[in-house]
């Protein structure tokens, strides 16, 4: 404040003294750098992971600010102007600050602070093709992305700028200077959003202020279980086919034992019932005793159709096998002749 003395002449013509105060108001003051710092390219940075050029979104860094060693409680120390793209690298000049950061334009001038280092990234998408990737390359591919801030560094691509990528929201995506194998396939602008209910924690036997990593591993551990069931699941299966078929084996071998099946009819059921085998059964004990071949004569119980004719006739007719099969005792009666 500037205090300032006025005399006034009073009616009587003696001097009154009447002080009054001024305010003085401080500018803020700038200064401009012509010099061009590289902000970004599609190098593979120190967390292995890479921000593509082509994928940044220069109309939403806005305002273009940036910080000191990205210090944002010292306040802001450049604002960046003149962007140019060459290549896959970003220029930008910094005007600098210099009412709250006196020394840094000369410092910046001498070459003490010559880097500069995106920060605070808001990743709208990435990808984990392999064809994106780089030689040292771990992380993802940041195709589509904008920093909030790109500060003032004494060596570029410092390690405090990049150890985190953001949301909208301004949520962390993922530490990955903890993580530094973390991939991920694809961010939609709009991060979608996973409702987890007290019914998932429960079957999980997680509380409902459980984080993201305990949510992940139960979840993981939850999957491998699932896995186990699946191949016992078919091992069980497996099992219940293997006797089933032998359960009809033993029917229709029974079956055949007691007269009541031939051959012929034992192969047709055996497809028919071959997961069935508590139908088959059923089926068989209702079936009678079919007239076998004895003692009272060699054809006894054989259809006419067979009667009569040689062994040579009923192959030339067609119908030695079923004959083989139906009445195996006329058969080989038959082929004895033969």
């Amino acid at each position: 404040m500037t205090f300032c003395h006025t005399f006034f002449v009073g009616c009587s013509g003696s001097m009154i003294f009447a002080p009054y105060i001024t305010r003085t108001v401080k500018t803020m003051a700038y200064k401009k750098i012509d010099k061009e710092f590289c902000l970004t390219d599609d190098s593979v940075n120190a967390y292995r992971y890479r921000l593509l050029t082509s994928g940044l979104m220069l109309e939403r860094f806005s305002p273009a600010i940036g910080m000191l060693m990205h210090n944002r409680e010292k306040g802001v120390a450049v604002k960046w102007e003149d962007f140019r793209i060459e290549g896959d690298k970003l220029f930008a000049k910094p005007v600098v600050n210099i009412t709250q950061f006196p020394d840094l334009a000369d410092q910046i001038e001498e070459g003490f602070y010559s880097g500069a280092s995106v920060g605070h990234i808001v990743a709208l998408e990435l990808s984990d093709d392999p064809d994106l990737k780089l030689e040292g390359q771990t992380g993802p591919t940041v195709t589509k992305w904008f920093p909030r801030e790109c500060s003032i560094v004494d060596i570029p691509g410092n390690y405090n700028a990049l150890a985190h990528l953001y949301d909208e929201s301004n949520k962390i995506l993922h530490d990955l200077a903890a993580n530094p194998d973390f991939s991920i396939n694809h961010h939609k602008e709009q991060m979608e959003k996973i409702i987890v209910t007290a019914a998932v924690l429960s079957a999980l036997n997680l509380s409902a202020d459980a984080s993201a990593d305990q949510f992940g591993a139960e979840l993981n551990n939850l999957v491998a279980k699932a896995a186990k069931v699946d191949g016992l699941e078919k091992e069980l299966n497996d099992l219940k086919a293997t006797q089933a078929k032998e359960r009809v084996t033993t029917i229709l071998n029974a079956g055949k034992a007691e007269g009541k099946l031939t051959n012929l009819l034992a192969e047709e059921l055996e497809k028919n019932y071959a997961a069935k085998p508590d139908e088959l059964k059923s089926l068989v004990d209702k079936m009678p005793v079919q007239a076998r071949v004895t003692g009272g004569g060699a054809d006894a119980g054989v259809p006419d159709k067979y009667k009569g004719k040689t062994f040579n006739d009923l192959y030339v007719s067609g119908e030695l096998a079923a004959l083989k099969s139906e009445f195996p005792d006329y058969y080989e009666t038959l082929k004895n002749k033969r």
